[in-house]
């Protein structure tokens, strides 16, 4: 007797979903996070040095999504550099390299403020960036909390860590003016100028004269009119 086998071969569908590491909006200006270098310097004088601060983790430009780490400690010789820095009324210095290997200045977008309010505000300070309708970055500003000195003394054990709050904005392309109909209302408006001259462009002596022509004729021709 024969036996006979059948195989069922059974297809399993697994299907795993990948979730991006953040919820990202679908028109956002692109996915993933972008990581920009936060540099700054604690130096006097018009040629200083800058050092990496951290980094900033863009997730959203759109959705104003971004968020500053600290990967370098503020160290006991920053400190002291801070100090001279406020005791010279000098300025604290940040910028973020627009190119992924920056050869000058011009590849940078900086800004700076008074070394005083980071000082007082215990290295507290909001930072706005600011990237084009591609997503490319435009410019950079900064203030302290509070943003105004008042001359306030700070333990050393205050001024370790940022406390650095991050703002995205993006800038919005205004309307582009329909200058191709204005040039050619401005055409259409010259043409009929022309013709309007050029309907009745003699001087005011022909047009006296031909219209005392025309008097002189209704008159003499009313006159024999008259006798007939």
């Amino acid at each position: 007797m024969r036996q006979r086998i059948f195989m069922i071969f059974i297809h399993f569908d697994w299907t795993v979903e990948r979730k991006p590491p953040f919820d990202f909006q679908a028109d956002d200006e692109f996915e993933g996070i972008r990581t920009l270098t936060l540099e700054h310097t604690l130096d006097h004088g018009p040629n200083p040095i800058f050092t990496k601060r951290g980094t900033i983790a863009v997730r959203s430009v759109k959705g104003n999504k971004a968020q500053f780490s600290q990967t370098i400690p503020f160290t006991e010789e920053d400190r002291e550099k801070l100090e001279s820095l406020v005791e010279q009324n000098d300025i604290y210095r940040i910028r973020i390299p627009i190119k992924t290997a920056p050869l000058s200045d011009d590849d940078y977008v900086s800004t700076y403020t008074l070394a005083c309010g980071v000082y007082e505000s215990n290295l507290s300070d909001h930072i706005w960036i600011q990237f084009d309708q591609s997503g490319e970055l435009m410019a950079v500003s900064m203030e302290t909390h509070p943003s105004q000195c008042v001359g306030l003394r700070r333990f050393p054990d205050s001024l370790d860590n940022w406390n650095t709050t991050i703002d995205i904005s993006q800038s919005l392309q205004g309307p582009i003016p329909d200058t191709q109909s204005y040039i050619e209302k401005l055409k259409k408006d010259e043409q009929e100028r022309a013709k309007g001259q050029q309907a009745d462009n003699r001087s005011f002596f022909a047009k006296y004269v031909s219209t005392n022509v025309w008097l002189t004729f209704i008159v003499l021709l009313k006159n024999d009119l008259l006798h007939l």
